[in-house]
């Protein structure tokens, strides 16, 4: 079996040389910290702007609550029988699901 023995060679950098590779690096990073937190920002504007819609819309309602709208209370008369019966839950109720790992 033949032996074979490895030297690393010393790497030389000038001061010059790691000053310049550091700095791009360094601008290569905040540029990528730039554009991601202009992405969140960016994000959390038309959250707020969607919110604010929302928030108008609902103002302007005649009618804002569930228990008080009579087409909601006719599909109860009608289907379900009363708020909080089983078929109620089957029809009207969803499960939960989770959606952090969209955001």
């Amino acid at each position: 079996m033949a032996r074979y023995d490895y030297v690393e060679k010393a790497v030389k950098v000038t001061r010059r040389e790691f000053l310049g590779v550091m700095g791009v690096a360094g601008a290569v990073l905040w540029t990528g910290a730039y554009v991601a937190t202009d992405l969140v920002q960016d994000r959390t504007k038309y959250i707020k702007m969607r919110a604010q819609g929302i928030y108008k819309d609902d103002a302007k309602a005649k009618i804002r609550q569930s228990h008080n709208n009579q087409a909601v209370t006719d599909v109860y008369k009608k289907f379900a029988q009363n708020p909080l019966s089983h078929l109620a839950e089957e029809l009207f109720h969803t499960k939960y699901v989770d959606r952090t790992k969209l955001v």
